[in-house]
């Protein structure tokens, strides 16, 4: 097994009187991408900036490698905020100051067809966010943080921006966490897919595997009690059933057409579930 770049233990963390982060153990090893879900406010964004060294640890610790030093730390907040008013040049001039960079490469930027005297303000989203991939690569970092940016782009950005880390992944050996709420466009990437709730993981596999421990029903009756229903949707003749963790005998026993679903519905019903429980406590 690779050498773990970035650990947690008994991290927590909150704001006020609200826990975020509840005594969090993960471990998370070299050139891994692994995607973080779960439902809005959960802490996602949270955790990715106590990794960053944005936000620090109410108690618990964050162990980092050696290559996962502060300056090999490349962090893309969702907000993509820069500083207004600069141009693209003077943001380069100083994050390379910053980060001690000797030289930055600009191709992904040009290959937008954008000059570097154009101001950060005139900038969009997805400029902001190639921007941003170029200023954290040139750092060549081991680990890469990236908050919730891939579904503001354009598919060509999108491409892009993909496509240059899993150049540099491949090059470096680093490490990517995204945080996610659509997955269309990186289904087959990611090797380890982790939900986040009540302030710890609830799930955590690899993204392989996924598709054999959930299976979806659809069903105009009620399924029996005995099948483990994490989510279902109800409305409508036809309902729908998320049966997770999924085993081969069920199909023996209960004679039901079990489905196999793609990622991307798999991280809603794991959200969609998360939302349910909640509504029950």
């Amino acid at each position: 097994m690779n050498q773990a770049i970035v650990e947690t233990r008994e991290l927590s963390f909150g704001f006020s009187r609200k826990k975020v982060l509840d005594e969090l153990c993960v471990s998370f090893p070299e050139s891994e991408w692994a995607v973080i879900a779960g439902r809005n406010g959960v802490g996602k964004s949270t955790l990715l900036r106590l990794l960053a060294g944005v936000l620090f640890p109410k108690s618990g610790t964050i162990v980092r490698a050696e290559a996962a030093r502060q300056e090999k730390i490349g962090f893309i907040s969702d907000t993509l905020s820069l500083f207004e008013d600069w141009t693209v040049e003077r943001a380069i001039a100083f994050h390379c100051r910053a980060f001690a960079v000797d030289r930055f490469d600009d191709r992904l930027f040009t290959r937008l067809g954008l000059g570097q005297t154009v101001r950060i303000k005139n900038l969009s989203a997805g400029e902001r966010a190639i921007l941003h991939l170029s200023l954290v690569l040139s750092q060549q970092p081991s680990l890469l943080l990236i908050d919730e940016v891939m579904h503001m782009l354009d598919p060509y950005i999108r491409d892009l921006f993909i496509e240059a880390l899993i150049e540099h992944m491949a090059a470096k050996r680093a490490t990517v966490l995204t945080v996610n709420h659509t997955f269309s466009e990186i289904e087959k990437i990611p090797e380890r897919l982790l939900v986040m709730d009540g302030g710890r993981f609830v799930v955590d596999e690899p993204t392989e595997a996924l598709g054999g421990l959930m299976k979806k029903v659809i069903s105009r009756e009620p399924l029996p009690e005995a099948l483990p229903c994490f989510f279902k949707k109800t409305d409508g003749i036809y309902k729908e059933y998320y049966i997770y963790p999924f085993r081969e005998e069920l199909r023996a026993e209960h004679g039901l057409e079990f489905q196999d679903i793609a990622l991307a519905e798999i991280v809603k019903a794991f959200i969609g579930g998360g939302y349910e429980q909640k509504r029950m406590a």
